[in-house]
């Protein structure tokens, strides 16, 4: 009797959705003159669909949505993990849409295509956090990435972001070999003599559990790779090189965006990869920890130097992706089986990283809104010097970029610091002691630089007198950095009205 294929398509919904919506702005900002002309029509589509969706998401989260929902044969998994990254994801999606909506505006740049190209970048993001097969995991990272290509070079007068998106470009395909070498390395090494090689990660975790026999060193080479595949995507060292020239030369618009969406569709993928590598734990896990504590360092230790404060940023998101790592070798659950079992390190591990994810969104793309607000037209706001005295022109815009910097820093009661502590705590409960050490220390040295923006801003005279001058169409950098500013505040003094986001945490299981 053949067998029907499980295609399932109403769990991708929500991708789709994303899909059809930039293929609507994309064709109505082509086909129709009356759509071009009307300025806003295409960031209002934009929102609209990313609202649609995310109702949709909320749905699928709810109480009456099935724990997990399958489609094309196991290719795709829809569970309460992926959910929550794909809500994130449309947050950090429709805070860069309002961001444009000003940035865009002054830079004369206001063309459909950039939101098309946000919207068919979100997708493939939201497939990276559901794909349950590396060849799906792929297809769904390129849809990312050529995207954000696109978006470094928007300003194609420009001859920096014509520079970061060829250097984007070039490295990203660079990186995606090793990735397609990982790939094909782990399908020949999963192969035995009972049973073909696979890439579906359900069926490899399941084998890898029951073989009672070592890893191949085909299969541990092609782990490898796709760990430095999917590192460039989330910028660990040393896979970080192209980070801090590409977010300096996009837009600062792109650059807020990129900073959010790459990183959380990077460790969504990285989670449920090595999830189901958890079988050969011991076999991967010095390699983590090592990323990780090189990363934070690494990513702290260079923002000190920074007088750009987008390069600033970029090195800061880089000493982020390390915390987050930490996340991924606590799901290891420990050292021994004893540990694994009756203190769960690996569900408190998976909470915090999407709790972090959401606290890495809010406070970086707020921090880069201040200075899209701050920018006019024929002068883009960058520097330290930029944000001299910013207390004293425009006292609202400096005390939330206030909030922002000591949220990133970690530092209470903001929600940047509940999410360091989660992941410290899944750390301590991992066994891992060291590793919580190490964090603690790093966060440590980035209350260097994020302070020393509160200081320019505070307490240095600023170089021009009167009031600071706003971007033309501030609505929307103005409704996002209420958005963002707020609830990096509220959510840090009160973290339990993120229940959801923790339970969905305690949902994955462990092959």
């Amino acid at each position: 009797m053949e067998t029907v294929p499980n295609i399932n398509m109403s769990a991708l919904t929500p991708v789709l959705l994303i899909m059809a919506t930039g293929m609507i702005v994309l064709l109505g900002d082509a086909c129709s003159p009356s759509w071009r002309r009307s300025k806003s029509l295409n960031a209002w589509v934009s929102l609209l669909g990313i609202a649609v969706a995310a109702v949709v998401t909320l749905q699928f989260l709810s109480m009456g949505a099935p724990d997990t929902e399958t489609a094309f044969n196991g290719a795709v998994v829809l569970d309460a993990f992926a959910h929550a990254c794909n809500l994130i994801l449309l947050i950090a999606a429709a805070l860069a849409v309002l961001l444009a909506m000003t940035y865009l505006e002054n830079k004369r740049l206001n063309l459909g295509e950039y939101y098309a190209l946000v919207l068919f970048s979100t997708s493939g993001a939201m497939l990276m956090a559901t794909a349950n097969d590396l060849i799906v995991l792929f297809i769904a990272l390129e849809t990312l990435s050529v995207a954000l290509y696109v978006l470094a070079g928007f300003a194609r007068t420009e001859e920096r972001s014509e520079e970061a998106a060829l250097k984007y470009f070039l490295l990203g395909a660079f990186a995606a070999g090793f990735l397609l070498y990982g790939i094909a390395l782990i399908y020949g090494g999963s192969a035995t003599a009972k049973l073909p090689g696979t890439t579906n990660l359900g069926i490899l975790g399941a084998q890898l559990k029951n073989s009672g026999t070592p890893p191949s060193a085909m299969l541990m080479t092609g782990v490898a790779l796709l760990l430095v595949g999917l590192g460039f995507k989330a910028a660990l060292i040393p896979f970080h090189m192209w980070t801090p020239d590409v977010y300096e030369g996009a837009p600062t618009s792109v650059t807020a965006y990129m900073a959010a969406s790459a990183k959380i569709g990077a460790f969504a993928a990285i989670l449920r990869v090595f999830n189901a590598l958890l079988p050969v734990s011991e076999y991967w896990l010095i390699a983590v920890q090592v990323l990780a504590v090189l990363t934070m360092f690494g990513g702290n230790i260079l923002a000190v130097t920074q007088d750009n404060v987008k390069r600033m940023l970029a090195y800061s998101s880089i000493a982020h992706a390390g915390y987050l790592l930490v996340a991924v070798a606590a799901a290891t659950g420990g050292s021994t089986k004893l540990i694994r079992e009756q203190i769960g390190a690996h569900n408190v591990a998976f909470s915090a990283a999407l709790f972090y994810l959401l606290a890495y969104t809010l406070m970086t793309i707020g921090a880069f809104a201040v200075l899209i607000l701050l920018s006019r037209r024929g002068r883009d706001v960058q520097t330290l010097n930029d944000l001299k005295g910013l207390a004293r022109t425009d006292p609202l815009a400096a005390y939330t970029m206030l909030i922002f910097m000591l949220s990133l820093g970690g530092i209470p009661p903001t929600m940047g610091f509940m999410g360091k502590w989660l992941i410290f705590n899944a750390a301590l409960t991992a066994g891992q002691v060291n590793l919580a050490i190490a964090l603690a220390l790093a966060s440590i040295i980035s209350i260097y630089y994020y302070l020393r923006v509160v200081w320019m801003m505070c307490f240095q005279e600023p170089e021009t007198a009167g009031p600071a001058e706003h971007a033309v169409a501030s609505g929307g950098v103005n409704v996002s950095l209420w958005v963002t500013g707020a609830a990096s505040l509220v959510l840090g003094i009160l973290p339990n009205a993120l229940n959801w986001l923790m339970a969905a945490g305690n949902a994955v299981t462990r092959p």
